[in-house]
């Protein structure tokens, strides 16, 4: 039929991209009413004309028309001739489809029948009402895609890399199974994915290409003269080369998941015309970029969190104002990075989730026993909803209740390495959490080894490790059959790579392990493996058919030194020891909390040796990174010692020139660099032997060994272990790194005050002198029941609150939520204060009107947010007093 297949190639290519944001463009002009955008129009207009044209020169007669019918439809909207109506973008909509659906099976497009959109569309243009129904169909549309989301497993196939398209939609009775996504046939002609990439980006892989030959050519020579120094720098550039090219490569994937966000306009205005209920949806991260092959992942997941949302979430108008709330019902949809990944919100402020009859469901279905129902928490509870043919509709319908669908969405995102969450609260909302890998094509991995084999657990899932000796079996317990580690006050369930996997080696490590902890959207476990290896990049290969069914891995890849390394799946391990039910140890944890000694401050800390009989530590929520490097790769230049890294001369400095501590050992060939941020500047701090990294409950004794860059001392296993204050060493060096602060407290109008609640007797001189340094007033209280009450008395205006989170009495959530439901300080910023904050934490703070997480012992991060926030209310302030004054010169003249 076609004489030129590539032409045909691009031309389907070219009308995906000119459709891709049709739907979105048409709903835009039917929300305008009478107020017309014709700009936007226009470009519609363009588009639908475009393919028009192409279409007439393809000898693509249906396409052809029905673009025609459509473009007059739209020339009279441009000229102000017509207003849209819901029935008019109805009938445009599916016109569109069909014309998509036709774009993609191009060598049955002339034989789909085509004349009753024409007959409408062409009725629409002469002034005539649509003669079908719209909302109807709307209706039998929602009714096909919900059947086909729920009974069939969540892929996605589209025939474009270009822009995700959404489902079709069904057209009127005589042309339904043509245009439904069931029914559509594959494309035929044969159109390979495709994406548009800056010439910019290819002018980069060209030049980064150019540059690896140079580097291959050059690890020729140096092999072929022997030349061993020679091969190490020419590895050094090789290595930066390829990752350069690397990242490079990796752009060209990403795209912005907008594209697929925006198909759920239309899901939420079909639904809501189905369902009888008003919804608005509000998106935000469009511009939020992902690899290409988790945006064609997630559209049919996240399809039926927003059809659970409309479903389940939101009321109906009546039910709504009955409640007290508007009769339009609200969904935010939301894309942003965190912590090198994606994460996405799907919030709606409808009934949310029953706990307790969730709970009552399960024991009904066997899911749980009425002995786990009774220990299990309203936020588990909630969680059960993502149990297989878990389902609390109390009628089957085409849109939810079969029982069918939130096991299939969990499954299929942490197939993508991603988790799903839930949070809930009665009558006021479900907020859906999605956690996404930015690529799937390279993951950073930590390298393990249990009984003598490799594996890779990917960053992603990976919270801490934590060091397990032969000395620590106080640490270890069970729980109704399970290993248990104590760990900060509660439990954490222990799998052994071992046991799970069924290895054996009688020549593995008895005496000590090391402990992952890993978390998934279903658990959170601890991995108990013989032996830590290097972080490795790794790339995924598929496993061999023998080893697919095996749950507990996901890929395998090779390592640098050419031994494959099997990967973990932490989700399938966590399903295989049957993790994934409830944690039914929080009395043991309870018990182990109130055990805790009184006064005693939890820190995640990296220990290390300067000179091998002094240890010093440092708090790892200040810690950038850890790079091992050659003693010889250090300079000094002008009196300062520098490191030539990454394309940089990173400062480095030494232990024993800044603080009272013994030289390290002068025949290391190799030692440890920790690196830190200070206010946009990188800085290293050399650590000749690192110890652990390990959370510690301590009692810090602040005068013993206080000096400049040294705040206290703790005894840990019967070792005195100096506590480091690195932006004191650093500001001996760099002063000018913190000149700002002065600088702030000199414009400020008037020194902010601040409240702070902080237990540790400690920490709170530490926050109070960092604040007082910067110009803040500081009023402190030992717990948040005294803040509390200091804030209760009036005596102070108060700025901002900084609280710590667990403290006695009155925790720093119950201190924030009783803050945000005055009416007096409702307003009032709030700063938590805490050691490495989970996310689980950061959800709660947020719940609880916290506005910002900060690490207790990063100054210059606490100084930048108490800083900002109060600068934003002094800001507030001044508008409100202008305000004010303003009116009281209006009512003195007697405006």
């Amino acid at each position: 039929m076609y004489e030129d297949n590539e032409l045909v190639a691009e031309f389907v290519i070219e009308s995906n991209e000119h459709l891709a944001n049709v739907e979105s463009q048409l709903l835009a002009i039917e929300a305008g009413g009478s107020n017309i955008d014709v700009d936007l129009v226009n470009t519609v207009f363009r588009a639908i004309h475009s393919i028009k044209g192409a279409a007439g020169f393809l000898g693509l007669r249906n396409i052809n028309d029905l673009s025609h019918s459509l473009e007059n439809v739209l020339n009279k909207l441009r000229n102000l001739e017509l207003v849209p109506n819901s029935a008019m973008i109805d009938v445009m909509l599916r016109a569109s489809d069909q014309l998509r659906s036709m774009i993609n099976d191009i060598d049955n497009s002339n034989g789909m029948p085509i004349a009753d959109f024409i007959k409408q569309l062409d009725e629409i243009a002469a002034g005539v009402a649509p003669t079908v129904a719209a909302t109807p169909v709307a209706m039998e549309t929602v009714q096909t895609t919900a059947a086909a989301d729920e009974d069939s497993p969540i892929e996605i196939a589209t025939p474009t890399l270009v822009a995700e398209t959404p489902p079709a939609v069904a057209a009127p009775a005589p042309v339904a199974k043509a245009a439904s996504e069931e029914s559509r046939p594959e494309a035929s002609a044969s159109v390979e994915a495709n994406i548009r990439v800056p010439v910019s980006v290819l002018d980069r892989l060209m030049n980064l290409t150019g540059e690896l030959v140079l580097c291959r050519n050059q690890v020729i020579q140096a092999i072929s003269c022997r030349n061993d120094s020679g091969l190490e720098a020419v590895a050094s550039g090789l290595d930066q080369v390829t990752s350069e090219l690397q990242d490079a490569v990796m752009q060209t994937r990403m795209q912005p998941i907008g594209s697929v966000f925006n198909r759920f306009i239309r899901v939420v205005r079909d639904l809501g015309a189905k369902l009888g209920k008003e919804s608005n949806l509000q998106i935000d991260g469009k511009e939020v970029e992902v690899d290409k092959s988790i945006i064609e992942a997630i559209g049919d997941p996240m399809t039926h969190l927003i059809r659970n949302s409309m479903d389940h979430g939101l009321e109906t108008p009546q039910e709504r104002i009955a409640a007290g709330k508007s009769p339009s019902g609200q969904i935010n949809l939301r894309a942003y990075h965190q912590a090198g990944k994606v994460r996405i919100e799907i919030e709606d402020d409808g009934k949310g989730i029953n706990p307790a009859i969730l709970k009552e469901k399960a024991v009904s279905k066997g899911v749980i026993t009425q002995d786990q129902a009774d220990q299990m928490s309203d936020r588990d509870a909630v969680r059960l909803i993502f149990h297989a043919g878990f389902s609390t509709a109390e009628k089957l319908t085409d849109v939810s209740g079969r029982g069918v669908g939130m096991d299939v969405v969990r499954s299929n995102i942490e197939k993508l390495g991603g988790t799903v969450d839930v949070e809930s609260t009665i009558g006021r909302g479900t907020n859906i959490l999605i956690t996404l890998p930015l690529t799937l094509a390279i993951i950073p991995s930590l390298i393990v080894e249990s009984c003598g084999n490799r594996f890779a657990i990917p960053q992603a899932n990976i919270a801490e490790l934590v060091r397990i000796r032969a000395d620590d079996e106080h640490r270890l317990t069970r729980v109704k059959g399970v290993e248990m580690l104590r760990l900060r006050g509660s439990l954490l369930p222990i799998v052994r790579m071992k046991q799970i996997l069924n290895l054996e080696n009688e020549e593995a490590a008895t005496t000590s392990s090391s402990v992952i902890v890993v978390e998934t959207g279903r658990a959170r476990y601890g991995l108990a493996v013989d032996g830590l290896h290097d972080s490795e990049e790794i790339v995924v290969k598929p496993l061999g058919r023998h080893l697919r069914s095996c749950k507990c891995l996901s890929g395998a890849t090779i390592l640098g030194d050419g031994h494959i390394a099997l990967i973990l799946d932490v989700s399938g391990i966590g399903a295989e020891a049957k993790l994934d039910l409830t944690d039914q140890s929080d009395l043991e944890a309870k018990r182990i909390q109130d055990d805790l000694h009184a006064g005693e401050e939890s820190q995640t800390l990296l220990m290390f040796t300067n000179h091998p009989q002094e240890h010093f530590a440092i708090p790892m929520g200040v810690v950038l990174r850890v790079e091992r490097i050659r003693v010889d790769q250090i300079d000094s230049v002008g009196g300062l010692e520098v490191l030539q890294y990454r394309g940089a001369s990173l400062p480095v400095l030494r232990l024993e020139n800044n603080v009272n501590a013994r030289p390290a050992p002068t025949d290391l060939e190799s030692v440890f660099v920790v690196i830190f941020d200070i206010n946009g500047y990188e800085v290293g701090l050399i650590a000749p032997q690192l110890k652990d990294i390990q959370n510690v409950a301590m009692h810090i004794d602040a005068t013993t060994f206080c000096e400049t860059g040294v705040c206290g001392s703790f005894v840990l296993e019967d070792q005195a272990i100096r506590l480091l204050d690195v932006f004191k060493i650093v500001e001996k060096h760099r002063p000018e790194w913190f000149e700002h602060h002065k600088v702030a407290a000199e414009t400020r109008s008037h020194d902010p005050i601040v409240l702070l609640a902080e237990d540790s007797d400690f920490f709170r001189r530490q926050v109070k002198s960092f604040l007082e340094e910067a110009g803040f007033q500081v009023v402190d209280a030992e717990d948040g029941q005294i803040a509390w009450e200091t804030l209760q008395r009036g005596e102070f205006a108060f700025d901002l609150i900084v609280t710590d989170i667990e403290m006695p009495r009155m925790n720093g959530f119950e201190f924030s939520r009783k803050v945000r439901n005055s009416e007096q300080w409702k307003e009032m910023p709030i700063v938590a204060l805490t050691s490495l904050a989970s996310d689980e934490h950061r959800r709660e703070g947020e719940n609880a009107g916290i506005n910002d997480y900060q690490i207790k012992m990063d100054r210059e991060r606490l100084l930048s947010s108490v800083s900002r926030l109060t600068q934003t209310d002094v800001e507030t302030l001044r508008r409100n007093a202008m305000r004010e004054d303003a009116t009281r010169e209006l009512s003195t003249a007697g405006v």
